[in-house]
């Protein structure tokens, strides 16, 4: 009973540790989060955070801060990141369908105007 009480116990710690460090808030701006960051000590923790960052914007849907933020890892930080190389692609290929979006809607609009 005690051991199972242990094992309980240090599953909740260990959780509230991961969601103690996942839960740190988007910052305002691609440039607040690279002035954040450069208040670290050393870094790992600069390209760490910095990931979660870039993550945090990717999923808010804003593409371009997302993209200045893994790219400004990949150049100063840690050039060789494939979590940064791969946020770069994936931001860079949701800007692209955004904005042929925009381009079918306007052609569509267009379209529709003289009928």
């Amino acid at each position: 009973m005690k051991k199972v009480f242990l094992g309980a116990i240090c599953v909740a710690l260990l959780f509230s540790f991961c969601f103690a460090g996942c839960g740190a808030k988007k910052a305002e701006s691609s440039k607040a989060a690279i002035e954040q960051a450069k208040t670290m000590e050393t870094v790992e923790q600069k390209a760490d955070y910095l990931i979660g960052q870039a993550k945090a914007f990717y999923s808010s849907k804003e593409f371009q801060d997302a993209i200045d933020v893994a790219q400004y890892i990949l150049r100063y930080l840690d050039k060789d990141s494939q979590e940064a190389k791969d946020l770069v692609n994936k931001a860079k290929d949701a800007l692209a369908a955004q904005a042929q979006k925009v381009m079918e809607d306007a052609k569509k609009g267009l379209s529709e105007f003289g009928k």
